[in-house]
């Protein structure tokens, strides 16, 4: 038996324990932050504060706020699905929030409208926000005692529109000085929907575990700064050059590639995707790209 086939045995077999080790640390040793129960983009200050901000689609107002003690938390939502589904989520399960400030620009998926519809008129049947003007205000995955826990904990200060960290301070302060105190109600789970848990997973990547050969072929990627575009050469398995590709960004090359079926394996696909989108930031900035290495700054 070759070297090379006694270590990718070997790889295998670790891979194996490893998968094993990491299902038992999931089940009974994962544990994130306690509060935020969901990622998203916010800066989390005291966390007993009354006072939670939404900076609607404002991502430079949420920067020049920032972390601060006179408030809970502070974000972005720039979607009236899942962007509130997770807004939800983090308020219900910390009771000392009682007010949610909305401020910021408006996104087009009208946000701060839909919140202000939620608190009013709630969801129907299908989980839809009543009378919300945007895209597909849908809410499917927080279950109705969550969405009604909501709906009681918070009033909601509505300043959509207004982008100066001062005046939305001001407000902070008022609100806070009309606490009334922690929510209370029945104790709400950080789940996903009517109690299911979410399954979460550490992430690792073992080269002979998760390679396999693309019959379709592969491909060489390289930067031409001179006529500022992406150059990629698709050879077949047997090295045979069989076309160039030219794309000013790594879009477009990979939209042509998976269009045309010059890609077979998933993992191949992936594996473009990173590569182009490391050649498209080397094109922009002017530094060196070379493939399967780290960006070089000139």
């Amino acid at each position: 038996m070759r070297l090379k086939q006694i270590k990718t045995l070997i790889d295998k077999s670790m891979v194996w324990q490893m998968t094993q080790l990491d299902r038992i640390y999931q089940r009974w040793f994962f544990k994130g932050e306690e509060w935020p129960v969901v990622s998203g983009q916010f800066y989390v200050g005291q966390k007993d504060s009354p006072v939670a901000v939404c900076t609607l689609s404002s991502l430079d107002l949420m920067r020049k706020i920032g972390r601060r003690d006179e408030i809970a938390i502070i974000g972005k939502t720039f979607t009236e699905n899942l962007g509130i589904e997770k807004m939800i989520r983090n308020i219900v399960t910390n009771p000392s929030i009682r007010f949610l400030i909305l401020s910021g620009r408006e996104s087009p998926h009208r946000v701060g409208q839909s919140l202000i519809a939620l608190k009013e008129h709630g969801v129907d049947i299908g989980g839809r926000i009543i009378e919300s003007l945007g895209i597909l205000p849908v809410i499917k995955n927080v279950a109705p005692e969550e969405i009604a826990a909501f709906r009681k904990q918070i009033e909601i200060i509505d300043l959509t529109g207004e982008t100066e960290p001062d005046t939305v301070l001001k407000v902070v302060q008022t609100a806070r000085q009309r606490n009334p105190g922690r929510f209370e109600s029945l104790k709400i789970a950080a789940s996903s929907k009517a109690g299911a848990q979410v399954e979460n997973i550490r992430c690792w990547h073992r080269e002979s575990q998760d390679y396999e050969a693309d019959s379709a072929g592969f491909f060489v990627i390289q930067v031409n700064t001179q006529e500022g575009e992406i150059v990629v050469e698709h050879y077949s398995s047997e090295h045979e050059l069989l076309r160039v590709l030219h794309g000013e960004n790594s879009l477009a090359i990979c939209s042509t590639i998976i269009r045309n079926g010059w890609v077979t394996i998933p993992g191949h696909a992936a594996y473009l995707g990173r590569e182009l989108g490391k050649a498209e930031l080397a094109l922009k900035r002017g530094w060196l790209y070379e493939q399967n290495k780290g960006l070089i700054e000139l």
